[in-house]
């Protein structure tokens, strides 16, 4: 109406787990790391729970447990995905607290890993979380290293 441009939304997310925070170009699985899925960040965590990074309704819950779609509120997609090769594990060492269609607030429990089960039975317990429809927005890291729960870790514009 006056000629003022709106602002790019932008949107803070949240260490959905305690542990050690690394750019997604260095995880060792070429579907992530080229970023063929969406670009993101990987988190290898200290603990087994997880939680939601923002308040998002769930779109998915896979079969064998290992991961979890979300939809921010803005309409961001990101998929949280624990560990390399999991899926191969048909559930085993994942306890999932929420289903398809659910509305979560951030730091909603999302599930529980059993990182030991984890890091026995697959390559690694790298916890990726892969924006998949960023479109011309992009990601700001805002925290790299150790990140505790609740830490803003990245800004979406």
């Amino acid at each position: 109406m006056f000629g003022f441009k709106k602002k790019p939304a932008k949107k803070d997310l949240l260490a959905a787990v305690d542990g050690t925070l690394i750019p997604i170009e260095e995880v060792k699985d070429p579907v992530f790391s080229q970023k063929m899925m969406g670009d993101g960040i990987v988190i290898f965590p200290q603990d087994g729970t997880l939680y939601a990074p923002c308040d998002a309704t769930v779109s998915f819950v896979f079969d064998t447990k290992h991961a979890i779609g979300l939809v921010s509120e803005e309409g961001v997609e990101m998929l949280i995905h624990v560990g390399i090769d999991t899926v191969q594990l048909g559930g085993q060492g994942f306890q999932v607290f929420v289903e398809n269609g659910q509305t979560v607030k951030k730091g909603a429990k999302l599930m529980e890993i059993d990182l030991q089960y984890i890091r026995e039975h697959a390559p690694s317990d790298a916890t990726v979380l892969v924006f998949t429809n960023l479109g011309d927005h992009h990601l700001e890291l805002l925290k790299l290293g150790e990140v505790k729960v609740g830490d803003e870790i990245i800004r979406v514009r």
